[in-house]
């Protein structure tokens, strides 16, 4: 699993609540068969705070033998995630967990739970020039 891209449907700055975002994952299935995701508990943190926690309960297809985007809404808490960013800028490199289990639909034994965590470390200069936004 690797991440493509964030989308954000808001400014966490100036909203006054918690700010809907999308992950979109690319999401490796080596297997011959493809496999039902039935539901995704998560929780994220960047640097010191948790900025987001949560279940989504949507069946998806990961096809087999092939790499399937997978879009995630991941609902932000504004207070946090304005704190992480300002810790972020402040710190020009911070860490970041995500961390959760993903509920696989296997024949005869119903839904099984696999955990997942990653970790690494968030470069604000480096997410700006993707985004196509430099600084003089």
């Amino acid at each position: 699993m690797r991440l493509v891209d964030i989308g954000l449907a808001g400014n966490p700055f100036l909203s006054r609540g918690p700010v809907e975002a999308v992950l979109h994952l690319s999401v490796n299935n080596p297997n011959p068969y493809a496999l039902t995701v039935a539901n995704v508990t998560y929780s994220a943190t960047v640097g010191s705070r948790r900025v987001a926690e949560g279940e989504r309960n949507e069946s998806v297809r990961i096809e087999p033998s092939a790499e399937t985007l997978v879009k995630v809404p991941v609902r932000l808490q504004t207070d946090a995630f304005a704190a992480a960013l300002r810790e972020v800028i402040e710190a020009r490199s911070l860490s970041y967990e995500f961390n959760g289990s993903v509920g696989l639909v296997a024949p005869v034994v119903g839904v099984v739970r696999i955990p997942f965590s990653r970790n690494g470390t968030i470069d604000p200069m480096d997410i700006l020039r993707k985004k196509g936004i430099g600084f003089n």
